[in-house]
């Protein structure tokens, strides 16, 4: 309303301009008398208006559903954090949600402060012409904002406040002029980081019609499809992940004698990550899921010189437990007894074997793996065995054991997984779409 009666000007006999000022606050007596330094022979500045609210009431004819609320989606341009500029390309995107905004009516009054008859008439004259009855306004550029544009009516115009016969205050000509606006008072509004639709969960029912099953389950659905866009897949080796196509496949790693490798052609990072928003180096993260639903993460950044290649720096505590296996779930090292010699060992050292050692239809069995007695030892590959001081011991039968197990490499500080067969890395391999997932 400020904005609305400002830069109005006068024009003295000798042609100067001045331009009217505008204030907040009703030019009662005393702050009259504090312009005046409280001298009945000072004589307030004029021209000047003087801008006031003298009601507020609830508009109950412009009501509407208090638990309506509206969403919006607003995308932004990304902008270039080194050159502090707009990129060409869609940066974050939010939803705000706005609740419904509460109607009242506001009275607010403009008083003239004038001089003379000439001041005031000049001033009046710019102001009612744009009235007729009302002026639309705009309270704010904020684009989001669907409160912002509303209506100035004039009311009512007090032409002076001056009496017959004149008193003593009579130097001063006040013209009052009454506005009546519609306004809204907002609740805050709830901004919320714009997601993109990375898994799709459906629950199919498979229940038969007819009479209700009480012993029904509802947390347990007997089908679960996940969908992920483009139906990207990942190939996961060490701290590393590379994009996989939908129908693309990558080879067997088995018993970590081959490092696993993709088919197809490479595919950019970036053409998957700009469609959906802001990449953040170092602050982006990678969410693979596993078999019993838990989830390893790691931040996430691209390798400047090969954008086809994540480079994911994993949170252990993120990693699954190890399994303890007599006592603790650690390995202190994997050889190959074929070709390790384990000399004079620590009670309870323990290690991983990639190879058999020695053979039940193989007597006498290799000299370095002996127990002190000079009695042979016999294991399979994958076995971890165990030194207790006097005799070598299978603790982990790989031919027996079925269960998932979990070990760390101390020597590595790498975590392996038993699957039945082989012992990988235990969250290396391939993720197909659904099982895995990023927050950017």
């Amino acid at each position: 309303m400020i904005r609305m009666l400002s830069d109005f000007k006068v024009k003295a006999g000798d042609g100067t301009e001045t331009i009217v000022p505008v204030m907040y606050g009703d030019m009662s007596r005393q702050v009259a008398n504090v312009l005046r330094d409280n001298s009945e022979n000072k004589v307030i500045n004029t021209p000047r208006i003087a801008l006031y609210i003298t009601a507020l009431e609830l508009d109950k004819e412009r009501l509407s559903d208090s638990s309506f609320v509206s969403k919006i989606n607003v995308r932004e341009r990304d902008i270039n954090d080194d050159y502090n500029s707009y990129t060409h390309t869609q940066g974050q995107g939010w939803t705000v949600e706005r609740i419904m905004p509460t109607p009242y009516k506001l009275t607010v009054k403009a008083d003239i402060w004038s001089s003379n008859t000439e001041q005031k008439l000049q001033i009046l004259e710019q102001i009612l012409v744009l009235f007729n009855p009302s002026l639309d306004i705009q309270t704010t550029d904020n684009y989001i904002d669907w409160t912002s544009l509303t209506s100035v009516y004039l009311d009512d115009v007090s032409f002076s406040n001056r009496s017959i016969p004149a008193g003593v205050d009579s130097e001063i000509d006040v013209a009052t002029l009454t506005f009546i606006t519609p306004i809204y008072i907002s609740s805050p509004s709830k901004l919320k980081r714009l997601g993109v639709i990375e898994t799709i969960v459906m629950n199919i029912f498979n229940e038969s019609t007819g009479q209700i099953n009480t012993d029904f389950i509802y947390n347990k659905p007997d089908s679960t499809v996940y969908v992920t866009p483009n139906n990207f897949g990942v190939m996961v080796i060490d701290n590393t992940i590379r994009l996989l196509h939908e129908s693309e496949s990558i080879s067997a790693n088995n018993n970590q004698i081959d490092v696993p490798h993709k088919y197809g052609l490479n595919v950019n990072w970036y053409h998957l990550l700009d469609q959906y928003g802001k990449f953040h180096a170092g602050r982006s993260r990678i969410y693979l899921r596993k078999e019993d639903n838990t989830e390893v993460v790691g931040t996430a950044s691209i390798n400047p010189n090969d954008e086809s290649l994540m480079i994911v720096n994993w949170d252990p505590d993120t990693f699954p437990t190890n399994t303890v296996i007599n006592g603790r779930g650690t390995i202190d090292a994997i050889i190959d007894p074929e070709t390790y010699n384990p000399g004079t060992v620590v009670a309870g050292i323990r290690y991983l074997i990639l190879s058999d050692i020695g053979s039940d239809k193989n007597n006498p069995g290799p000299v370095a793996w002996k127990n002190l007695d000079n009695s042979d030892f016999v294991a399979k590959a994958n076995d971890i065995i165990e030194w207790d001081g006097s005799r070598w011991s299978i603790i982990f039968d790989s031919t027996q054991t079925t269960e998932t197990t979990y070990v760390t490499n101390l020597r590595t500080s790498v975590q392996y997984k038993w699957d039945s067969e082989y012992w990988v890395k235990s969250f290396e391999g391939e993720y197909t779409a659904g099982w895995w997932r990023l927050v950017l």
